[in-house]
């Protein structure tokens, strides 16, 4: 039997609630309630999309590999010690395991009976951090360490036929784990440093078990970072953060007034050092990026070595299609100075801790830019500043700028290959200072100044932006139809182009296609449960069940 219904996505909501109450009578398909525990605090099509902005997982076959390889053989080394069975224990993967994880960190039991507000918040950063990684995971479906070197996986809750079918990259565990961190540590900043540090090691925990990459871990990290700052535009994330930290000053007592910024080497390893057998990884992706000097991309390494607010300013300019600079936007660069120089000082802090010589002098070679050599031989490697700024102004950017997350995301990674490329600094000095920018810009969420520069370049941004907006044209008529078990969607009226998304009841996309002409888009075989469909940015369906 075949039922067909026509749905006009530009019908009024009268009419669609009409058209959606007989969808519900003819195909089976009815509302279902939903914890308010595991919504989103955005559509998955609504999150930064990691499959955009970060790049492909290293091939076998590239040098970057080297690094995935050598961190592969530490892990198997880590297996039989403490700090093995920690990870192993570590492998579940859930909200129970993170009550758990972060209970320790702040000295008192999580649970939905005794903590719910902060049970919430930790449930919906579930979601958040699936949000963060699925459909890059869906993109490359990268064989994990365990399946590519035959060999069983260490974490003993892990299922070996469930992950194998699970992309490896990026790590979902470890978006877990980091935006569990960060978003406790904007609660709970009194505990900032050991509520960061343990979700920094849940991520260690994957490349140990044989689970993931360390090129996978390090792409879920920034991939939750990215989500978390754009959870910061959300009123119901704030609310739930807001009720999170009163419970929490319920159970910890009477907290410090003025707490400072995370300790970075609390934190984070300290920097590689030549005798490491992670040097040889950062060697490789050294001499790789080198390569790149000769091309266009090397003339952007170049232009990249400016790091002033103007800079940046001109460098997102080309990301939203709209003229950003001083003058125009006085208020957003009152927001990205403000944020610049709280990455500045974190970046030097950590810098002040280690001394790390860069690759230029380690190796004794020639640099891109020439010019600079003298003035950096005696300033640390360890993190990179510019790369602090790349990434941390790029989340900011995020918190202001959701129409164009990607682009700005995507030059924010890039400004800090830059600065391989041009033979400044190592990967892994990269690596860290993104993270030092990803828990920098947690931390000052709670400084009343930022909180009011935010509010003035918000306001800026969507004058700005109102000017020079331009609309997409809405979907047009769609066909919904049944045929035994196979929904399949299929657009008519005229072509039309765009993205059809299914997401799970928590968050999960589950399938995604894009759409270009009148396609025809099969929705076969889904297990019976609630699903939301978007075509386009547009809600199809939200919050129903199918029933076959």
């Amino acid at each position: 039997m075949k039922y067909t219904v026509h749905i006009n996505i530009k019908n009024s909501f009268s009419m669609k609630k009409i058209l959606l109450s007989f969808l519900v009578c003819l195909l089976g398909l009815q509302t279902m309630g939903q914890d308010v525990d595991t919504l989103p605090y955005f559509r998955t099509d609504s999150m930064p999309d990691a499959g955009i902005y970060l790049p492909a997982p290293p091939d076998t076959c590239s040098p970057l590999f080297i690094d995935d390889f050598q961190q592969w053989l530490w892990g198997k080394s880590m297996r039989s010690t403490p700090r093995g069975q920690q990870a192993s224990w570590e492998s579940l993967y859930g909200v129970p395991r993170m009550c758990t994880v972060f209970s320790e960190a702040l000295g008192f039991t999580i649970s939905k009976e005794a903590t719910p507000a902060i049970y919430r918040l930790v449930s919906r950063a579930r979601v958040t951090s699936a949000q963060a990684v699925d459909q890059a995971k869906a993109k490359y479906m990268r064989k994990r360490p365990f399946a590519r070197m035959n060999e069983h996986v260490a974490g003993a809750f892990d299922n070996e036929e469930e992950l194998r079918g699970n992309g490896s990259y990026p790590s979902g565990h470890t978006s877990l784990g980091w935006t569990t961190a960060l978003i406790l540590a904007q609660m709970a900043p009194e505990q900032q440093d050991t509520i960061l540090r343990r979700g920094w090691e849940y991520g260690e925990s994957r490349v140990i078990v044989g689970a993931h990459w360390q090129s996978d871990v390090d792409a879920a990290r920034l991939a939750a970072s990215a989500c978390v700052a754009r959870l910061q535009e959300s009123p119901e994330f704030q609310a739930d953060l807001a009720a999170a930290r009163a419970e929490y000053l319920l159970w910890h007592g009477p907290t410090p007034t003025n707490v400072g910024f995370p300790n970075g080497s609390r934190i984070l390893p300290p920097p590689i050092d030549t005798a490491s057998f992670r040097y040889q990884g950062d060697v490789a992706a050294h001499w790789l990026a080198k390569g790149e000097r000769d091309s266009e991309r090397g003339e952007q390494a170049i232009t990249d070595a400016a790091s002033k607010v103007h800079h940046f300013l001109s460098q997102f300019s080309n990301c939203l299609n709209m003229q950003l600079d001083t003058t125009t936007a006085p208020h957003i660069t009152a927001y990205l100075s403000y944020v610049r120089t709280a990455l500045k000082n974190e970046a030097n802090r950590l810098k002040d801790t280690y001394f790390r010589r860069r690759p230029y002098v380690q190796l004794a070679e020639p640099t891109l830019i020439p010019g600079e050599e003298e003035s950096h031989v005696l300033t640390s490697s360890y993190p990179s500043s510019h790369s602090t700024f790349g990434w941390g102004l790029a989340m900011a950017m995020v918190e202001l700028t959701p129409d164009s997350m990607n682009s700005v995301l995507n030059r924010g990674f890039e400004y800090g290959h830059s600065r391989v490329i041009a033979g400044y600094h190592w990967a892994t000095d990269v690596q860290a200072a993104r993270l030092v920018a990803a828990y920098t810009l947690v931390r000052i969420q709670r400084e009343p100044q930022f909180q009011t520069l935010l509010r003035n370049a918000r306001a800026e941004y969507a004058t700005l932006r109102g000017r020079t907006a331009v609309e997409p044209a809405p979907a047009s008529d769609a066909i919904l139809t049944r045929v035994g078990q196979t929904v399949s969607l299929r657009f008519t009226d005229r072509p039309v182009k765009g993205r059809l998304n299914l997401y799970a009841v928590d968050g999960r996309l589950v399938r995604t296609a894009d759409v270009d002409g009148n396609t025809t888009i099969s929705l076969a075989n889904l297990p019976h449960g609630a699903y939301l469909v978007t075509f386009a940015g547009h809600e199809l369906f939200r919050n129903l069940k199918i029933v076959y």
